[in-house]
């Protein structure tokens, strides 16, 4: 039970790294543990801004300083907003979905080597998927511990 145990806050814990690393810390949750995005392409302030930005910055400040500049209308920067938020769900719900084929396999493999039975190994699976779909929440517990 405690090597089940093991595996599963192994899972949630490569999940939360995972998950930490695509949302950039835009990620907000709220008193009542609802998860919100914050806009990818809204004025930030508190960060310097860099000479040559990176990763996902260069796509943000490209639409800061077209909509400065007036080449975009706030209703360009709003779809250009939700477009990469679909997109970042996509990418969300193909992660979820190779983790999950991932710990299936290991959970294979241990049932194979009986390591564990075969109604444990599909309880165990079951969980795992719950937790995958439980993803941010078992982040935020990850992360107030």
């Amino acid at each position: 039970m405690k090597k089940n145990n093991k595996i599963v806050a192994l899972t949630i814990f490569t999940l939360a790294i995972i998950f930490g690393t695509l949302y950039e810390g835009n990620l907000k949750v709220d008193a009542l543990g609802n998860t919100r995005y914050s806009s990818t392409y809204s004025e930030d302030n508190s960060s310097p801004k860099f000479p040559c930005p990176r990763g996902g910055w260069v796509l943000k400040e490209s639409v800061s300083e077209l909509k400065e500049r007036g080449a975009l209308t706030e209703e360009d920067v709003k779809n250009i907003d939700s477009y990469m938020t679909k997109d970042r769900q996509a990418k969300e719900a193909e992660i979820k979905e190779r983790i999950y084929n991932a710990e299936c396999e290991k959970i294979d493999k241990m049932v194979s080597e009986k390591v564990i039975t075969k109604e444990k190994g599909e309880k165990l699976k079951a969980t795992v998927k719950e937790n995958i779909q439980d993803m941010k929440r078992n982040m935020k517990k990850l992360n107030n511990k």
